[in-house]
């Protein structure tokens, strides 16, 4: 989809209209993933914005709701809305996403509350676990549904990787490696930190295409095979 306005100014725009949405209840609006990034596809990457304001009253929904029917055409993601309550609270429970956006987040509106955010090693361990086997279960079922459709598996493995480098980036930062926002560094880095050939999902990263889909969605499936077996592995240091 071409965009009428740059990605930047979208989200300069977006974020704005949201923090506006909340008036005195925001406490901040950022604009987190791969816009600004090197990662960011035009055609593909969406525009990700997360504001926490409290108390969330049902009217202040109900005008998030308009403004993402303003904005969902421009590639613009629904946010995610968080009281401070839930801030805190989410934190053993979504520490990948947390992680994320703490590493690659630019405040555009209120305080910055995710710098510094008390993140757990266990927990990350935890729900990379859950993530990299519960995406995997939910991959072989896709694969039922799909087999013959050549285009619809091509999208299955792009999309899919997404989850599997938030698994990869999480190993890493339990291993005490940091959280590598570069989609190719980090595959380059999960690989040598687990001694883990990744083929497929080299590919990816590098905007490749993945080669005979039939033939590569069994590899790739092997590679988050293997990668779901180093988290159930993955030892959390003391």
């Amino acid at each position: 989809m071409r965009r009428r306005i740059t990605p930047e100014r979208i989200a300069s725009e977006a974020g704005a209209e949201l923090a506006e949405a909340f008036g005195p209840a925001l406490r901040t609006v950022v604009l987190y993933g791969s816009t600004g990034h090197p990662d960011f596809r035009p055609e593909r990457s969406d525009i990700n914005l997360a504001a926490v304001a409290g108390p969330l009253s049902f009217a202040e929904l109900q005008r998030v709701a308009q403004w993402y029917a303003r904005w969902r055409g421009e590639r613009v993601a629904a946010p995610l809305l968080l009281a401070p309550a839930d801030l805190a609270r989410s934190l053993d429970v979504f520490p990948l996403e947390m992680l994320d956006i703490q590493a690659r987040h630019r405040t555009l509106a209120g305080e910055e509350l995710f710098r510094n955010l008390p993140i757990a090693r266990a927990a990350v361990r935890l729900e990379c676990e859950r993530e990299a086997k519960g995406k995997l279960l939910r991959l072989r079922a896709l694969y039922l549904e799909l087999a013959g459709s050549i285009l619809d598996l091509r999208a299955l493995i792009i999309d899919s990787r997404k989850s599997f480098l938030h698994v990869m980036r999480g190993l890493l930062w339990v291993r005490g490696l940091g959280w590598e926002t570069r989609e190719a560094a980090a595959v380059a880095a999960f690989a040598r930190a687990f001694d883990c050939a990744l083929p497929v999902f080299e590919h990816l990263a590098g905007g490749r295409h993945p080669g005979p889909i039939e033939e590569r969605f069994a590899d790739y499936v092997a590679e988050i095979e293997a990668i779901a077996t180093l988290a159930d592995a993955a030892e959390t240091p003391a």
